[in-house]
């Protein structure tokens, strides 16, 4: 599945350099940055290193982006936005292909674009680079990134994820996905230790063979008992209720 970036997206078939001698100026810093950040970290690259790497004016970045840390953030919205889109679009097309969804549906429409975009050409290595080496050098600025970026796409999966699981609290089902998260994140930052127990033969860079595995896997740990007495999670359901507008 090949995601569809938008235009002018930092995502493509061509180097970095070939890109960027045809891209205009805001775009090239976009693909500059991106190259810089995820082989040096957010702290090890200035605005200097981007701008001359792009082969712009330094006065350009604070112009399109304000900031280094708002182009960064421009990076990530960049991969972000077509990986919500295509997530949703499975939802809708597994519902409207069934009626209603399953539990593996949902856990598909959730992990096949992710696993698709940690493949895609140079651009999705690069960018699970940098946010591994974001979520250990600057893991505030990561955490404000994610949730400028997915906590409105992540409330409606769990919300879908609950619908399925009747019989979990939606605290279950938030610890559930969040060890759903860091099977993904695993998956795409650190496929070496597989080959290497599997001798080759287990590959998690094809992304239909691993979602083949991991949604049979995923939706047995999700449909598992209750880990807290139905008592005792009723009152938290019912005071969050009350905390809503």
């Amino acid at each position: 599945m090949q995601l569809r970036y938008p235009r002018g997206s930092v995502t493509s078939s061509k180097t970095p350099r070939q890109r960027q001698a045809t891209l205009p100026s805001r775009e090239r810093l976009i693909c500059s940055a991106e190259q810089l950040f995820a082989e040096r970290g957010f702290n090890g690259v200035s605005v200097r290193d981007i701008t001359n790497a792009a082969k712009v004016n330094s006065a350009l970045l604070g112009y399109y982006f304000g900031s280094k840390e708002g182009l960064l953030a421009e990076v990530y919205t960049r991969h972000c936005e077509p990986l919500k889109q295509e997530r949703l679009r499975l939802l809708h097309e597994f519902r409207a292909r069934d009626g209603k969804l399953t539990l593996e549906d949902v856990l598909e429409a959730f992990l096949r674009p992710s696993l698709a975009a940690s493949h895609q050409a140079h651009d999705g290595r690069s960018f699970s680079r940098l946010r591994a080496i974001l979520s250990v050098e600057n893991s505030s600025l990561l955490e404000k990134l994610v949730a400028q970026n997915f906590d409105e796409a992540s409330s409606h999966f769990v919300d879908e994820l609950s619908q399925c699981l009747p019989h979990l609290s939606r605290e279950d089902v938030l610890w559930r996905f969040h060890f759903l998260l860091g099977t993904i994140y695993y998956t795409a930052t650190g496929p070496h230790r597989i080959r290497t127990l599997s001798e080759g033969r287990c590959d998690p860079s094809d992304p239909e063979a691993t979602t083949a595995e991991l949604v049979p896997f995923l939706a047995a740990g999700f449909r598992a008992p209750a880990t807290r007495p139905a008592a005792a999670a009723a009152p938290r359901r019912r005071s969050a209720a009350t905390r809503r507008p």
